[in-house]
């Protein structure tokens, strides 16, 4: 996946689509740290919240809901397994 550049010329159809409907932008724009993490996952690598956490160096909740925003955009694959002392992880690949 490609992420824009702060140099590289937006295509104009984006443009005009983002011009009529300017309160959808939000849902597929990224912020600077959901894009950090974005970038920290390497291409077929699966990760959980705590790697992600211990490599962007945030707490681990914090970096559960960036991870779930994510891939509430369609950035991210989700999967989830149980774990052994109970409870739910999910595991994060890139699309």
């Amino acid at each position: 996946m490609q992420i824009c550049t702060k140099n590289e010329q937006i295509n104009a159809n984006l443009m005009g689509a983002a011009r009529v409907v300017p309160h959808q932008v939000g849902l597929i724009k990224l912020s600077k740290t959901q894009l950090k993490v974005l970038q920290s996952i390497m291409p077929g690598e699966k990760v959980t919240a705590e790697q992600i956490a211990e490599r962007c160096e945030l707490s681990s909740s914090w970096a559960s809901t960036l991870l779930k925003t994510v891939w509430e955009r369609g950035y991210l694959v989700r999967g989830g397994h149980v774990r052994m002392n109970g409870g739910l992880e999910f595991v994060y690949s890139s699309v």
